[in-house]
């Protein structure tokens, strides 16, 4: 994402393939005698690859993120891969067993960035994790769910408004910073600190305040809970926001992250309408920003790739200056509502798994032609990259910003 601009800190990677084909394994992963993972492979399949240098194509692609900058070399790119993603790619046999056995999780991750490295040039999942707190939101009452074949996701216990008060009247007299760290973190990182020299900067993004609620109380009971308890929303947004800040600044003290700016995901705010929006989240919002993003030159991002163009007015007036919103929406519609924000889009999620060479061409061209002439475009998924996506569709979508973004002069 532009915030945190993971992707210009990559380590490039030469592909020894450029300019001809090459052999892509999709792979299984299985486990030796030693616990040790090894790649079998189920199949082969030849890919077409361009005579794109993926080297050099990154290491241009850092030059190239200047805020409506007209003088840079061209349209910058950036997407990112998911569990989703990587889970489908290797086909792993249990799902369960790469989430709770991290030394397996490392194991792939290190199977799949060779692969990545070769072939787009550089890698997306992390081999040498730094230990995490508590969840905000596990903090804040919500369960994690896990079931064999899918992803984690946080489930709510709320089952009425009884539920609602009792949660809003333990978030107002927590003590975030104790309940933070306690339990295995204090021991996970002494033993990082032992083979590193600090923890890596934190603090910098979350999941959104409507998003998060419907994690905590459910998402049905949250839509009825804002007509039916609106006082009791009322707090609960107040004091969210306030433990979220209070979490942040502590995450920030604790590994000297010294940046302001914030990076919100908020895919379920598509739920509001304005006006509950306005009266409801547009407050929270405004004290995490004020608290964590609040220089005039700090980013405030907001990923939302849902059907929310209808909440774009209230962003603006939040002061988010870069989203990445949902791909039925125009680029031409956000630049409109928000005129000082990077659009980070546009093209469907869909259209790059599914689509030919030429439609992915053409969608990255219109992209560019309807809102790349100002500088405030940075070329993404209007959302994540959809497990399934072929790699050879991911590098079409790098030759066309290639090809298509060199419009500065």
């Amino acid at each position: 994402m532009f915030f945190d601009s993971w992707e210009r800190n990559f380590r490039a990677c030469p592909s020894p393939f450029a300019g001809r084909k090459f052999i892509v394994a999709q792979c299984a992963l299985t486990l030796n005698a030693l616990e040790d993972i090894i790649v079998k492979t189920e199949r082969w399949e030849e890919v077409a690859v361009s005579g794109l240098d993926v080297k050099q194509f990154w290491a241009e692609n850092e030059r190239c993120f200047g805020r409506f900058d007209v003088h840079k070399p061209r349209v910058p790119i950036s997407f990112w891969l998911d569990d989703h993603f990587l889970l489908e790619a290797m086909r792993l046999p249990s799902t369960l067993r790469y989430y709770r056995d991290e030394q397996y999780r490392l194991s792939v991750h290190r199977a799949y960035n060779q692969i990545t490295r070769r072939i787009l040039g550089r890698t997306f999942y992390d081999e040498d994790p730094a230990p995490q707190p508590v969840r905000f939101e596990v903090l804040m009452g919500a369960k994690w769910e896990m079931r064999e074949g899918g992803t984690p996701w946080l489930e709510s216990e709320v089952k009425d408004e009884r539920d609602l008060k009792r949660v809003v009247e333990r978030m107002e007299r927590m003590e975030v910073e104790r309940e933070m760290f306690a339990g295995e973190w204090p021991a996970r990182v002494e033993a990082y600190l032992e083979t590193h020299d600090a923890l890596p900067p934190m603090g910098g993004g979350s999941r959104a305040p409507v998003t998060m609620a419907t994690s905590i109380l459910g998402t049905e009971n949250f839509c009825y809970f804002l007509y039916d308890e609106p006082e009791l929303m009322t707090r609960f947004f107040e004091a969210l926001s306030k433990n979220l800040v209070r979490y942040q600044l502590a995450l920030r003290k604790l590994t000297g992250n010294g940046r302001s700016g914030y990076s919100f995901t908020d895919d379920n705010c598509y739920l509001m309408t304005p006006e509950l929006y306005r009266k409801f989240a547009m407050p929270a919002m405004e004290r995490i920003l004020s608290a964590l993003a609040p220089g005039k030159d700090d980013v405030r991002h907001q990923h939302s790739d849902s059907d929310m163009g209808h909440l774009m007015p209230l962003l603006n007036e939040l002061g988010i200056n870069a989203v990445n919103l949902g791909p039925n929406i125009d680029p031409r519609d956000i630049r409109r509502a928000m005129p000082e924000a990077v659009i980070e889009g546009q093209i469907p999620p869909f259209l790059l798994r599914n689509g030919t060479k030429e439609e992915i061409f053409e969608a990255v061209r219109q992209d560019i032609e309807k809102v790349g002439a100002d500088g405030g475009l940075v070329e993404c998924t209007a959302g994540s990259v959809t497990g399934g996506t072929p790699l050879e569709n991911i590098l079409a979508y790098m030759e066309a910003v290639d090809r298509y973004g060199r419009i500065y002069d």
